[in-house]
């Protein structure tokens, strides 16, 4: 086995506990010892990382590379950013079960909910994926550069079971019998847990339709597998109170989306509430962000603007999409209709022009201006853009999560933990893999928000305690060697670009050179160094859960 030495870095163990300089002993997969003064004789590998930071590796709990992983093992961007562990299938959309006669209904809800480009998923997904075990098994075979979790997800097992009919009405006792013996499959086979979105929205998904009582039904065979998380979206026949008031008799953790700061001030009521119940004993996480909400899109797929209108756009292909930009009916049904996440009306005067063609000129003015100076309505202008552009404008708006107090707030409220960085998820729009790198250099360097030893628990031991996962998230002795050396100096997300490397030309938006981070390690095995990824086998792991009960998560490690 291959014996690394990491010499001399301030090491940062992810426990909250205060840092000191110390060595770090590697021997295959795991860490053998942590101290100063480690012997050098019998290593195989020495790391200077004298004036460096040495952390565990950073656990991100809310992306979607479902399908990216198929065709990406690296899972870029995120293994760049010092991640080591990605969880996925959030907000209900797993990949499996996946029966070929559901296949474009799973795909098209991707597509539709979270903008991953059909023709992509098209040629990269295999015809039929029939179990959730089966799934696993294929993530295994790809050999993923960094671990690899998911949950199973309520949209996805109710268009197995349901087919179309998923997104119209409650399901059957049948139905819902067949759906809680999916559900036990896929715990069995290792998954971290149900997520479902019951928030409705003018993108419907198919689990927004469920009875209360059959979300219960599906939480209770989750219950009473003893392990795993539930992921919500709540809302609609499942809200945030009956969210609080389950959990404790499903007796394992919750996580919800999202608690951001918002431009009415919501989520104050939101923190309030939740602060209120997490003081009495409810093990539920609320998943909050240092990074703004922001959605930016061509207009190619518009998928920032909300309304029927524009989802009928994702049956087109781009030349039917055109035509539609010049007709006259379907220009006033896109002034009436357009709606933001959340159901406001377009803030026109928020909507940044990025890239036009046809109009450089026009690049960094709002919507709104550029209407004022021509006379027109901003919807107007922006179709004409297109029209010229041939739908490669791109526009960008911030929702919100952008007032530091606010959103510094947020970071530090009782029991709220990291997420949404929706990597993998609406890859041509945004790239938020960089939340780690963002919180490092902006939130703790800059702003001084948190301290660097509470955002390296916050980025390790504490999801690896909400989720289960043994022996990760803390640098310690016989822990699994996931680690990172970074310079906190200049940590940095570094640049975001545009690339089209996704199959079938599909485009998406990249960060693959952050500042600051030298190295990165998965299970004992260094993957990047030098500001590159390194060759040779990809030892990522697909993870499974281990809790007996979920009041081992609130407890700290000592």
């Amino acid at each position: 086995m291959t014996k690394t030495l990491i010499r001399r870095g301030r090491v940062v163990d992810g426990s909250g506990s205060v840092s000191g300089i110390a060595d770090v002993g590697v021997e295959g997969d795991r860490i053998v010892a942590v101290g100063p003064g480690l012997s050098v004789t019998a290593a195989d590998c020495v790391i200077d990382a004298r004036d460096r930071i040495v952390t565990p590796g950073f656990i991100d709990i809310h992306s979607h590379y479902d399908a990216q992983v198929l065709w990406d093992p690296t899972l870029s961007s995120s293994c760049h950013h010092g991640v080591t562990t990605v969880v996925n299938g959030n907000c209900g959309f797993s990949l499996a079960p996946l029966p070929a006669s559901r296949r474009t209904l799973v795909l098209e809800m991707l597509r539709d909910l979270e903008d991953m480009p059909i023709e992509t998923l098209d040629v990269s997904v295999p015809r039929e994926i029939a179990t959730f075990s089966e799934y696993l098994r294929t993530v295994r075979e790809r050999e993923p550069l960094v671990n690899f979790a998911s949950f199973i997800g309520h949209s996805t097992i109710r268009l197995a079971v349901m087919g179309a009919e998923a997104f119209g009405r409650e399901a059957t006792g049948d139905e819902v019998a067949q759906m809680q013996s999916l559900v036990r499959g896929a715990l069995e086979a290792g998954a971290v847990g149900l997520a479902t979105k019951t928030l409705p929205g003018s993108r419907p998904s198919p689990s927004q339709f469920a009875s209360t009582a059959e979300t219960e039904a599906l939480l209770q065979t989750l219950g009473r597998g003893g392990t795993g998380i539930a992921m919500f979206n709540p809302g609609g026949n499942f809200g945030l109170e009956r969210l609080y008031e389950a959990q404790p008799r499903i007796g394992l953790p919750f996580t919800w989306i999202a608690l951001l700061a918002m431009p009415d001030g919501s989520h104050r009521d939101r923190l309030a509430y939740h602060a209120s119940e997490f003081a009495r004993g409810a093990e539920v996480y609320p998943q909050v962000s240092p990074r703004p909400l922001v959605g930016a899109c061509r207009m190619a797929m518009p998928s920032i603007f909300r309304a029927e209108c524009v989802t009928e756009l994702n049956a087109l292909q781009l030349e039917g999409r055109m035509r539609l930009f010049a007709e006259p009916d379907w220009r006033d049904r896109f002034r009436r209709e357009a709606r933001i996440v959340g159901g406001a009306a377009v803030p026109w005067s928020d909507v940044v022009i990025r890239e036009s063609p046809s109009s450089a000129h026009l690049v960094g003015v709002t919507l709104a201006e550029a209407g004022r100076a021509s006379g027109r309505h901003p919807t107007d202008v922006l179709l004409d853009l297109a029209g010229a552009d041939g739908a490669q404008t791109r526009v960008e708006l911030t929702y919100g999560n952008s007032d530091p107090e606010e959103v510094s707030r947020l970071l530090n409220g009782p029991g709220c933990v990291l997420g949404l960085s929706d990597a993998g998820a609406h890859p041509s729009q945004m790239c938020d893999a960089v939340l780690p790198t963002a919180l490092l250099g902006s939130w703790v360097r800059d702003r001084r928000a948190l301290s660097l030893e509470k955002a390296i628990e916050k980025l390790t031991s504490e999801p690896a305690r909400l989720f289960g996962f043994p022996d990760r998230g803390l640098l310690r002795q016989g822990y699994f060697a996931d680690l990172v050396i970074l310079d906190s100096t200049c940590v940095d997300p570094g640049p975001v670009r545009s690339v089209r490397d996704l199959p079938a030309d599909g485009e998406r938006m990249v960060a693959d050179r952050p500042i600051g981070i030298d190295m990165v390690m998965v299970n004992g095995q260094v993957v990047r160094r030098e500001k590159a990824l390194t060759t040779g086998r990809r030892p990522g792991r697909v993870l499974s859960p281990q809790r007996v009960h979920s009041r081992g998560s609130r407890r700290r490690d000592g």
